[in-house]
């Protein structure tokens, strides 16, 4: 196993938060509003305190999932902090929506949902 498959089989299952904030970064950088708002239209209801998201990404930053960049002018008041996914972050998004497909598929099978082409 390489040194990133271990990293992110260390990292799965990935909390809920932590797969919705990475979904949100999936096709490029936002800053922490950005997240809030692709969360609410990708998964509905899924609502994040504004202070809850902060705590998560600077985690999420650490952990080498994410990185933070500051973006915007020179003065400081108007620069932006811009979150994007690392190889590593990228790496466990993939992980974990693989191993979701396979719990859904077998959902399926089983009649808890609907087949994808909404056949029952």
């Amino acid at each position: 196993m390489s040194d990133l498959s271990d990293r992110v089989a260390a990292l799965l299952p990935l909390p809920p938060r932590d797969y919705l904030i990475l979904f949100a970064l999936v096709d490029g950088g936002r800053h922490g509003h950005g997240i809030l708002k692709a969360l609410e239209a990708q998964a509905g209801s899924v609502m994040i305190d504004p202070a809850n998201l902060y705590r998560t990404l600077r985690k999420m930053d650490r952990d080498g999932l994410i990185v933070e960049e500051l973006r915007g002018s020179r003065r400081a008041e108007s620069r932006r902090r811009v979150y994007s996914l690392t190889p590593l972050g990228r790496a466990a998004l993939k992980a974990e929506a693989a191993r979701m497909a396979l719990l859904t598929d077998s959902a399926r099978g089983r009649k808890l949902v609907p087949s994808s082409s909404g056949i029952k």
